[in-house]
């Protein structure tokens, strides 16, 4: 068995840590199963900010001209596309025209955005290859209803979430700051929260910093001692960061909140925390939420998409909704996290290795069956 996985070549095209996020850490997770069990399997880095340390993983600096080597000469036996860019989307579903056996992952709401604000030609583009694409694979109904409406068979689809446990590797712990685990050490309760970094969608922070700093001073009324750490491996937009930090010293919790702005894993920290939670304004799923749940951390989310069982959702944009849910939460924490001692998370690669196997198995793409 393990003789054939070696013989059998997977692309994983997308970015790859760093920087970190919930697409690039998904692709790290998935290489590093893919590799236990003997496939050879190569990342084509598109998001890298320099090159990897890491075997079979190959930035792409100039895009344009690798995929037009690419497009015609691939070797891989699976082609698995998780970029959200809607052009590559197109590019890489029409590669099955050519026999290649394409899988396109669609993280968040990049597929919606495309539709919404493109021309007539641009959403008759995006139908076609998604129609030729060997199979789609989404993280929620509302992304597979979507597709179904492009008139694409449901056979074509699968709802895979995205979370795939981390593996703990020490020198990942060690990579933390010795500051966050002094800030850790110091506070209590410590509440954590990520992004992998600042970004409007329509014309609104995603992250909604600005409820996790009302968030933060809310709580500390109950909770002088708490802690906030926000992971933010890439700054992005510097005014509105250095905007949100005049705001933390005007509420007087420059004591109680850290911006965690190294490059690193977060799941250390998520180890040694007490609650952790994502009012974004718009999702797909929330991988962070479930790798929460996964280490037994109860977590508060925004209810704008389906969410990790067992999340503690409450209402979009309601600051108060989100205090008195999280404070519900510090006040019974041990009934919370009772509660998601019986949750059981699936490893979502599993799910992705067997579509794999039966794609290779396949002499056409499923698209033709």
């Amino acid at each position: 068995m393990n003789n054939r996985n070696k013989k059998t070549k997977i692309a994983l095209i997308g970015p790859y840590p760093p920087p970190y996020g919930g697409i690039s850490i998904h692709i790290q997770r998935l290489k590093e199963r893919l590799e236990e069990k003997k496939y050879e399997c190569l990342v084509y880095n598109l998001g890298g900010q320099k090159k990897s340390q890491k075997k079979n993983v190959i930035r792409v600096k100039k895009i344009k001209k690798w995929l037009l080597r690419y497009f015609f000469f691939s070797k891989e036996h699976i082609i698995h596309y998780h970029n959200p860019d809607w052009r590559l989307r197109i590019i890489f579903g029409l590669m099955s025209f050519l026999g290649k056996k394409v899988i396109i992952s669609i993280h968040g709401e990049s597929l919606q955005d495309s539709l919404k604000r493109g021309s007539w030609f641009k959403k008759q583009l995006i139908q076609i290859a998604l129609k030729h694409t060997s199979l789609i694979i989404v993280l929620n109904p509302k992304t597979e209803k979507l597709i179904l409406s492009l008139g694409i068979k449901p056979k074509h689809i699968k709802i895979i979430p995205s979370f795939i446990p981390p593996i703990v590797k020490r020198e990942e712990i060690a990579e933390i700051p010795h500051e966050v685990w002094g800030f850790v050490d110091n506070h209590s309760p410590v509440i954590l929260a990520n992004a992998s970094k600042i970004v409007f969608y329509n014309n609104q922070d995603l992250y909604d910093l600005d409820m996790y700093i009302d968030l933060c001073t809310n709580l500390k009324q109950y909770y002088p001692n708490i802690g906030f750490i926000f992971c933010l491996p890439d700054i992005g937009d510097y005014e509105y960061f250095n905007k949100m930090k005049q705001r933390i010293k005007e509420k007087n919790i420059e004591n109680n909140f850290l911006f965690q702005t190294k490059p690193c894993q977060m799941y250390p920290i998520l180890m040694k925390s007490d609650v952790f939670v994502r009012p974004t304004n718009t999702d797909g799923y929330g991988i962070s939420i479930a790798e929460a749940i996964y280490f037994n951390v109860p977590s508060v989310a925004s209810n704008v998409c389906p969410r990790p069982e067992g999340t503690i959702l409450f209402k979009n944009r309601d600051i108060s909704n989100f205090t008195s849910k999280t404070k519900d939460v510090l006040c019974n924490y041990k009934k919370y996290k009772k509660r998601l001692e019986t949750i059981k998370l699936e490893n979502n690669s599993e799910k992705i290795i067997e579509i794999y196997k039966k794609l290779i198995n396949k002499k056409t793409r499923y698209a033709k069956n």
